[in-house]
């Protein structure tokens, strides 16, 4: 006979004993409800830490989304501020070419178009799964834009820049100047009867009447690359200037500066005189340019200083 559990209890007030005979099956039957709870309590809890959990991410992520909104909004504002001042930096560098003569930067040039396939591009399908993926995506080309057009306005000053620095140095070593200020011309460039040969020759310079000791200055910034005895010169004094352009300085009284010395404009480099083939106090002056001769008179400039 099988034998079953047995739980006694006693009331210790009245002093009554009970007892209660309980079956395998109950005690299984309690237990099992006992554990089904316990389970049920389990879930219930784990959704709702689940449901907390994702509550809270979610905020996260709608004030991330807030912040990002704002932010972007911010860099919209940065790259029309951008735009704006690359737009004034293309009107000056239009006026600089202007002024220095050089041709403006074509509107198809200043498209700063690419080619291959735009990287931004490539990455559309990413960004529209957001929910602002369409207003980044243009944020984010218009930003290559400009990039490429700073990129562009960039190498436009350098260009300029180094014109100018150019400019510059070639006037510095142009011969502008009259080598003796305050002479007078008593032969001119080009054919004329030769006033000791007596016949016609080519006068590859200019003659500038001055008295004897008048100073010769330089016309422009150079080396000397002559400076003594020179035939029917006399004495002779040659300058090179740079950039192909060279003059000469012929029957002078007195020389005052040395082969290889560096000149500046407007320095003197010797006296008016009357040495070598000549019949009277003057300078012989010769502008050359990659050897040829040119009409000196042609660069004179009035408003120079010297």
């Amino acid at each position: 006979m099988e034998k079953k559990p047995l739980l006694i209890y006693v009331d210790h007030k009245s002093s009554n004993v009970r007892e209660y005979n309980l079956s395998f099956k109950k005690i299984g039957l309690g237990v099992g409800i006992l554990l089904f709870a316990a389970v049920a309590f389990f879930v219930y809890m784990v959704t709702v830490f689940s449901d907390f959990t994702q509550n809270s991410r979610i905020s996260q992520l709608r004030n991330e989304n807030r912040i990002l909104r704002s932010e972007l909004a911010q860099i919209s504002e940065k790259i029309t501020g951008i735009r704006s001042n690359i737009d004034q930096l293309v009107q000056q560098d239009d006026k600089i070419r202007t002024m220095l003569d050089l041709p403006a930067i074509t509107s198809d040039v200043r498209q700063v178009g690419i080619g291959g396939t735009d990287p931004v591009l490539n990455r559309t399908a990413e960004l529209s799964e957001l929910s602002f993926g369409a207003e980044l995506l243009e944020n984010l080309q218009l930003i290559e834009r400009l990039e490429r057009e700073v990129r562009l306005e960039k190498n436009s000053y350098q260009k300029l820049l180094t014109t100018v620095e150019r400019r510059e140095d070639s006037l510095r070593y142009l011969p502008v100047l009259k080598p003796v200020p305050s002479s007078y011309l008593t032969s001119s460039f080009g054919n004329r009867i030769h006033p000791i040969y007596k016949r016609r020759m080519f006068h590859k310079g200019i003659d500038l009447g001055a008295k004897r000791g008048t100073a010769i200055i330089a016309p422009a910034d150079g080396y000397v690359v002559s400076a003594g005895k020179n035939g029917g010169y006399g004495n002779f004094v040659a300058l090179d200037h740079k950039y192909g352009f060279e003059t000469y300085y012929g029957h002078m009284h007195q020389i005052y500066v040395r082969k290889g010395q560096f000149v500046k404009r407007g320095e003197k480099i010797g006296e008016v005189g009357r040495t070598g083939l000549a019949t009277s106090t003057h300078l012989h002056y010769e502008v050359r340019y990659k050897g040829n001769p040119l009409n000196p008179t042609d660069f004179f400039l009035n408003d120079i200083s010297y």
